[in-house]
């Protein structure tokens, strides 16, 4: 007997994923969890994911430097929230390349900040 075959995996009754981290990081669990994780889930869990944005407008909605695309699995419509206020978001709506280029477009801003406060204190 295979080793694979010796071990069963345990009682499906994990039903809810929360990731916070990297977005390559969620990426990687919003896959495993279709995957390799799969047999571990309820076939009906719910994951989220925490992401990340900056609070230049405290949560006012009205900056758009946090504004993420959802794509729907489904049907492939895309919508759009501000992630300021909405940071825990269902792994499988978040649009990770989008998610991927806002973030990269907000790197220069976030690094000439820490590079000010640096030099003030």
């Amino acid at each position: 007997m295979s080793r694979e075959a010796a071990v069963a995996p345990p009682t499906v009754n994990i039903w809810r994923v929360i990731a916070i981290g990297s977005d390559r990081m969620m990426a990687a669990v919003g896959a495993a969890r279709h995957a390799v994780l799969a047999p571990y889930l309820k076939p009906d869990h719910r994951a989220i994911g925490s992401i990340n944005s900056p609070m230049q407008c405290m949560l006012k909605e009205i900056c758009a430097q946090c504004l993420q695309p959802q794509r729907d699995p489904v049907t492939g419509k895309v919508t759009y929230v501000f992630s300021c206020f909405n940071q825990d978001q269902p792994l499988d709506l978040v649009d990770f390349p989008g998610l991927d280029l806002r973030l990269q477009q907000n790197a220069l801003q976030e690094k000439l900040l820490g590079l000010s406060l640096e030099m003030h204190q």
